[in-house]
């Protein structure tokens, strides 16, 4: 009984956690505000976590990380050959791996902001930065196989930072507006939808 009541009050620790730290980021985020949200008092609060920093790291680990990225490089890697996504059948690989990666947003949607949005002053706080980079990347590679003569300005590159930072960002935006899931996925189906096909316009 002892051990269920510890792991109940950890499991409600973390909870608390994430909210505070979506809500108010890792920089501005307090052990006593994160204790208030648990109903817990802030000393009780270390006898389970070290400080804010293991705290923190407990609820958003590098395994998370390298999911959240790996996920997302293989929804981008899936359209690998495709110029044309309404060609694509309902079971293609890309949408199969574009629902893989929404999955995970849902089931962890307060992570995902964090992640992405309000991890300055952690460890992951070139995260999205970081993300971004990639992302026009496997862009730039994806649209060279259709146009080996691309040249990639000074101009491309800063709108293609603009593109991704404003993707990521509505990402967020979508998971800290909408917890019911029909609605989240209607907004992110519809940004995708709008996102991708900017994008073929773009490199037209």
């Amino acid at each position: 009984m002892a051990q269920y009541l510890k792991d109940e009050v950890q499991e409600n620790i973390a909870a608390a956690a994430l909210t505070v730290f979506a809500r108010k980021g890792y920089e501005s985020a307090t052990m006593a505000e994160i204790a208030r949200a648990a109903r817990i008092s802030t000393g009780n609060i270390y006898r389970y976590y070290e400080n804010k920093d293991a705290l923190f790291y407990a609820v958003v680990d590098e395994g998370f990380a390298r999911s959240f990225t790996l996920l997302l490089r293989r929804r981008v890697k899936a359209l690998d050959g495709v110029d044309d996504m309404s060609t694509l059948a309902p079971a293609a690989a890309y949408h199969l791996a574009a629902e893989e990666l929404l999955r995970f947003c849902i089931e962890n949607r307060l992570r995902v902001v964090i992640l992405l949005g309000r991890a300055g002053g952690s460890r992951y706080e070139r995260f999205a930065e970081d993300t971004v980079q990639s992302l026009i990347q496997m862009a730039l590679d994806h649209f060279r196989c259709f146009r080996p003569h691309l040249e990639v300005t000074e101009t491309m590159r800063f709108n293609l930072n603009q593109i991704y930072r404003s993707f990521l960002g509505t990402m967020v935006s979508a998971l800290e507006s909408f917890e019911e899931e029909a609605a989240l996925r209607e907004a992110i189906h519809g940004y995708s939808k709008y996102h991708l096909a900017g994008l073929r316009s773009f490199f037209a």
